[in-house]
């Protein structure tokens, strides 16, 4: 397994004309069959957004308009 350190700066922060942070990460891109076009970094490890997709699992829920649906 690859090193965190090892994945690319994605976002560099800046304040005036000095570096603030960094803020390291990865990037998969796949196409709609699901074969990877672009990988940034270890795209390998497996990672647990959590928190972080809620808005996107909610989505399918209000589009179908299951939320608004009464129990």
């Amino acid at each position: 397994m690859a090193s965190k350190s090892a994945n690319p700066v994605l976002v560099d922060v800046l304040r005036g004309d000095r570096s603030e942070s960094s803020h390291r990460g990865a990037i998969a891109i796949a196409d709609t069959r699901g074969r990877l076009v672009l990988a940034l970094g270890d795209v390998e490890t497996p990672n647990y957004p959590r928190s972080a997709v809620k808005s996107l699992q909610a989505l399918a829920l209000v589009e179908s308009g299951a939320a608004d649906a009464s129990i």
